[in-house]
């Protein structure tokens, strides 16, 4: 950095150098352009000022007086007035009237009226012209020319012929004085020209050389500049890099996390279906709700990490807000009764329904935070959303406010909102949870929504979050209604179902799902084996997971697809970022659902395709996840023996430990091959499966193992580790 200052500064240096020298150098063509412009204007002046054309019609003036004269006094000698003389002399009259003409524009071009002398004789000799014309009038009119008449012309003559000869004699001479004048300043004005190209000549000479100096410098400095892009390049791309690996990082964490977490709540929602003691459902309930707690965590770590990579956007269409807004208070009353909190949605009077373009998704969430934190952050108390609207020129601001009587925010703890990682203070964290991402997330999607969000609190009083948003009406018949809370049971279509999926747990809680829904299932443990159970029977529709042996759900469904199958295919996975989806869609499935999946959000899938029976509207489903989350593992043997059972258990152990026998032989062929994609595939399956049956040390070894460099030493270990486990369950 401190070489880039310096060649800044030489930069500058050489910049104002070759600035005052241009000016310099435009200076000087300045005054070269005013010197030649002074020539051409002499030249003019020289040109215009002689006027030839002029001069000669002066000569003219002068010889058709003397023409006049000679004729007047040859008829006056021979006496001779007979008509043929007569018109004769009066031709020769009319032809210095022309003249006279021509004097004008002399006088004028020749500028004889500077002269005082030659603007007097100018003077006579028009009206002494003019004063003939009576006479040529009269005998044109028929009026005979005698001799005494004749004899007056001729004497009359004699004294405009001497001031026509003194006019031509001096206007030749004040010609020739001018062009002696105007040649002697364009001489003057050459060696000016001359002395000034010669300065000129001398400073583009110094300006070259100058330049070639301080082109040098910049040249260097250039060269610098580039060796730093290419630093800079280089470290762009190690950043970029770097990225890369955090989203990779991201999007394998999600589907760690989300793995387990969808055996976990989706067991805790089959056991709040079952008839369960009070004591157990109670217990059921707080796995559940501790479930959905570190999800949204979880959901909120991975929106974070979009935004900063960029990878928030929206996605407008028709959006009825007022049903939104109701439909996500009534998704939360069950939470703010758990807290003796009443939540109110204050809507707009006499407007049943406004219908905006906006993202409906991106909407709901800032709307569904912000209420979340309101009912966290209050007790024993009230919750109330507010949606106002304002019409501006031709479009409309809706006006969101979510106000509370909790806890309230003083103003030193309002300036640290609205940031990542942060909360008022640490006892929030403690006493309230979260990871303080909530906000900044809520901040990214309203200002891309080209709207603005803030906050007005007071310590113990109470908080009023608000945002705004610019939008545009839609049509009511295009608007897509918020998706409220759905009873599904009964309304559904008996579906035949092919659940893809290679984890046992998630095996047992999907298909448990499905079969309290009314649905056939049929599993297929990997991609391979969907492909041929597709190709040996028909089925209505397809759940697909994405990550699984021998083929993965991308691979399998290029494959179903390549067959000319078209039945619907919806991907079911913990992978939930964007690229994901992409990849699924570019694959040819139909939907794309997260993990963990609850039962509602299984009806709605199977629903969504009794609706869209046509496969083109099918695949412009969206099926998002529901924000929730889960716990860590607390005696999870216990708690499944509990849930599903002693002799369901038993069954998903014997499944475990057979899968096991094989997974490690195929592990110890990998490393002996360094197939490093099948070590960590297997590792990732053992990991997942010991996770959810309980076995955390074999889940831990197997981690342990992708993330250090697999080898039999440590295969030998986990094999072990497996056996033990084995023992204590046969003992």
């Amino acid at each position: 950095m401190d070489n880039a200052g310096k060649n800044g500064d030489v930069i500058r240096r050489v910049s104002k150098g070759t600035a005052f020298l241009q000016s310099f150098a435009v200076l000087l063509l300045i005054g070269l352009i005013y010197l030649l412009s002074g020539i051409y204007g002499k030249y003019q002046e020289l040109q215009d000022g002689i006027r030839e054309n002029a001069l000669w019609s002066v000569y003219q003036l002068d010889r058709e007086t003397r023409r006049l004269n000679e004729a007047a006094s040859e008829m006056l000698v021979r006496v001779d007035v007979s008509d043929e003389a007569v018109s004769l002399l009066t031709t020769r009259y009319d032809i210095l009237y022309s003249r006279m003409a021509l004097l004008k524009k002399a006088n004028l071009d020749l500028r004889l009226g500077d002269t005082p002398g030659l603007a007097q004789l100018v003077a006579n000799i028009e009206p002494a012209v003019m004063s003939k014309a009576p006479m040529f009038d009269g005998i044109a009119a028929g009026q005979h020319l005698d001799v005494s008449m004749l004899a007056k012309f001729v004497s009359d003559m004699k004294g405009l012929m001497k001031n026509t000869e003194e006019l031509l004699t001096n206007t030749n001479n004040k010609v020739s004085s001018e062009r002696a004048d105007a040649r002697e300043a364009l001489q003057s004005l050459q060696l000016k020209t001359g002395a000034v190209t010669a300065v000129l000549s001398l400073s583009v000479g110094i300006l070259v050389i100058s330049l070639r100096r301080q082109l040098k410098s910049v040249r260097a400095a250039g060269l610098e500049f580039e060796g730093m892009t290419r630093e800079l390049k280089e470290s762009f791309a190690a950043a970029e890099a770097g990225n890369r690996a955090k989203s990779q990082f991201m999007a394998t964490m999600g589907h760690e996390v989300r793995t387990p977490l969808n055996a976990i709540l989706g067991t805790a929602e089959l056991l709040e279906l079952s008839e369960l003691p009070e004591r157990v459902r109670g217990g059921v309930q707080t796995i559940r709700r501790s479930g959905q707690s570190l999800l949204e965590i979880l959901n909120e770590i991975l929106d974070f990490a979009k935004m900063e990579n960029g990878e928030i956007d929206v996605q407008l269409g028709p959006v009825d807000v007022a049903a939104l807004v109701s439909d996500t208070v009534a998704m939360l009353r069950d939470r703010a009764a758990e807290k003796s909190n009443s939540l109110v949605a204050d809507l707009p009077v006499g407007h049943g329904k406004i219908f905006v373009m906006t993202d409906q998704t991106r909407l709901r969430q800032v709307v569904l935070n912000l209420l979340s934190n309101a009912i966290k952050f209050t007790s024993n108390g009230m919750v109330a959303v507010k949606l106002s609207e304002e019409d501006i020129d031709d479009r409309t601001l809706l006006k969101f406010a979510v106000t509370d009587t909790g806890i309230g925010i003083d103003e030193e703890g309002q300036g640290r909102l609205f940031k990542p990682f942060s909360q008022v203070d640490a006892s929030i964290s403690r006493n309230y949870g979260g990871t303080g991402l909530g906000l900044i997330i809520c901040k990214e999607i309203v200002e891309s929504l080209g709207g603005r969000i803030g906050v007005r609190s007071a310590k113990g009083q109470g908080s009023t979050f608000w945002f705004e948003l610019p939008v545009d009406r839609a049509d009511e018949r295009d608007t897509v209604q918020a998706a409220a809370p759905v009873d599904f049971a009964g309304v559904i279509p008996k579906l035949r179902i092919l659940l893809v999926e290679d984890n046992l747990v998630n095996q047992q809680v999907a298909a448990g799902f499905l079969r309290h829904l009314g649905q056939g299932v049929e599993v297929a443990n990997d991609g391979a084996e969907a492909v041929e159970m597709l190709a040996a029977s028909r089925f209505d529709l397809v759940l697909m997971d994405m990550q699984m042996p021998r083929m993965d759900g991308i691979e399998a469904t290029k494959a179903i697809r390549g067959t000319g199958n078209d039945v619907p295919i919806v991907a079911m996975t913990a992978n939930a970022s964007e690229d994901d989806r992409r990849l699924c869609a570019a694959a040819g499935m139909n939907g794309f659902q997260s993990k963990p999946v609850t039962k509602n959000q299984l009806a709605r899938v199977i629903s969504a395709f009794e609706v869209r029976s046509d496969a083109t509207v099918a695949a412009n489903m969206a099926l998002d996840a529901v924000s929730v989350s889960g716990a860590a593992l607390n005696d999870r043997q216990a708690e499944i023996v509990e849930a599903l059972g002693e002799d369901t258990y038993n069954e998903l152990l014997d499944a475990f430990f057979e899968d096991a026998s094989q997974i490690l032989a195929d592990l110890a062929e990998a490393v002996v091959h360094e197939r490093s994609n099948d070590i960590d595939r297997l590792l990732h399956t053992l990991k997942g499966a010991a996770g959810n049956l309980g076995f955390d040390s074999v889940a831990h070894t197997a981690q342990s193992l992708r993330e250090k460099r697999a080898s039999q030493s440590g295969l030998a270990a986990m094999a072990a580790e497996i056996e033990t486990q084995r023992t204590k369950r046969a003992a």
